[in-house]
């Protein structure tokens, strides 16, 4: 009995312990909540995965209930954002070269070829004609003027645009693009131009038959000058040439002397060749049946009907041409000498100015000078182009 007894004060010292044991969970949750505060700082951080400064800025957040002085560094990391801002400026560095040359309603103009003289002389021009923006100059692969400024390459302020040797982008930005280049990469730019619907100004020369068929398929989907001489006294003079030979008949034989300086790579030039299609236009012929290109060693008499070309070239001769009309005991002879490019510049700021907005459409500069708007122009023979591959009038 006294055994039974004293086991029930051992009952109750279980119990006793087992009160403790209860305070202590209770004591628990409370750091247990803590830990879970903190659980959920860590998701709301693991959800934006972007930079470290972020990572690093959450932790500095869930402390403002420790000491609110930690919440006023966190701002700080804010402040570095403004100076990604500020970085981002150096963008506008470009905008001094719009404010120069407005572009509300200004042409956006570019250049293939702008390293040769002729393009040189074009970007000069550009650059200061009214309701022109010059955009981008590109050059053949190897060129000196490759990174160039071209405000610099043109003898100007810099513009804070490089030369550089891809025509596609220049295509796809600019109103206009200006061609100095040579015959295969003119057939090339006429096909991005009709793929952006870019207007294209051709001043390439030595463009054959093919090549020009080209050119009047890619002018079926935007519209393209193609100027055998951009000069308003050339054009001028082949108006002439065309009236005096419906006017004279067979019995007076044409002749066309052309000379040029010593770098030009084509012969007989482009212009002599429209002056050719022009004096068979006037007799209604076709100018490659009756054409006599040169002649050489015991050719024979002259036929009947014949428009023969001469090509002399030497020294720094700009372009002089002449047409001659040789009967018996006569001679009317008509001619055009440049002492300079810019006679052919002028005529390409004109033609940029005169084909933005256009209808496509092969079109000449007789269509430009407002000698006679054909639409589409047809006598693609005629267009031999007023530059050869280093931009020289032809």
């Amino acid at each position: 009995m006294a055994t039974k007894k004293a086991s029930k004060p051992q009952k109750a010292q279980p119990a006793a312990k087992s009160s403790p044991k209860k305070a202590a969970p209770k004591v628990a949750p409370k750091p247990a909540k803590l830990l879970k505060e903190k659980v959920k700082v860590k998701p709301d951080s693991s959800v934006p995965v972007r930079a470290a400064e972020r990572l690093a800025a959450k932790p500095a957040a869930a402390k403002p209930t420790a000491a609110k002085p930690t919440a006023a560094p966190t701002p700080a990391p804010a402040k570095p954002a403004a100076p990604k801002i500020a970085a981002a400026k150096p963008v506008p560095a470009s905008k001094p070269i719009v404010m120069r040359r407005p572009s509300n309603g200004a042409i956006k103009v570019g250049i293939v070829g702008c390293g040769g003289r002729m393009g040189q002389m074009l970007l000069k021009m550009l650059i200061n004609a009214p309701g022109v923006m010059v955009i981008g100059g590109t050059e053949r692969r190897g060129s000196p003027a490759l990174g160039q400024d071209l405000g610099a390459l043109a003898g100007a302020e810099p513009l804070g645009i490089s030369v550089t040797e891809d025509p596609a982008i220049l295509f796809e930005t600019a109103n206009v693009v200006l061609d100095f280049t040579n015959p295969s990469a003119t057939v090339v730019h006429a096909g991005l131009a009709a793929k952006w619907g870019c207007c294209h100004v051709i001043g390439t020369t030595g463009l054959d038959s093919d090549q020009i068929a080209a050119i009047s398929r890619a002018a079926q989907r935007t519209a393209i000058v193609l100027a055998s001489n951009m000069s308003l006294g050339v054009n001028l003079l082949e108006q002439i040439v065309e009236e005096v030979a419906r006017i004279l008949d067979v019995d007076w034989d044409i002749e066309i002397v052309e000379m040029h300086h010593r770098h030009k790579v084509d012969a007989p030039s482009g212009t002599a060749v429209a002056l050719g299609e022009a004096a068979a236009r006037g007799r209604n012929v076709t100018l490659r049946r009756v054409a006599r290109r040169s002649r050489d060693g015991q050719v024979g008499p002259r036929q009947r009907g014949e428009i023969g070309f001469s090509a002399l070239r030497g020294g720094d001769v700009v372009g002089d041409h002449t047409v001659i009309f040789a009967a018996d005991g006569e001679r009317v002879e008509i001619t055009h000498k440049a002492s300079n490019r810019e006679i052919f510049a002028r005529g390409a700021v004109r033609a940029v100015l005169w084909v933005a907005g256009k209808k496509p459409g092969l079109y000449d500069m007789r269509d430009v000078l407002g000698f006679g708007i054909s639409g589409a122009a047809t006598n693609g023979g005629s267009h031999g182009g007023n530059g050869d591959s280093n931009g020289n009038g032809g």
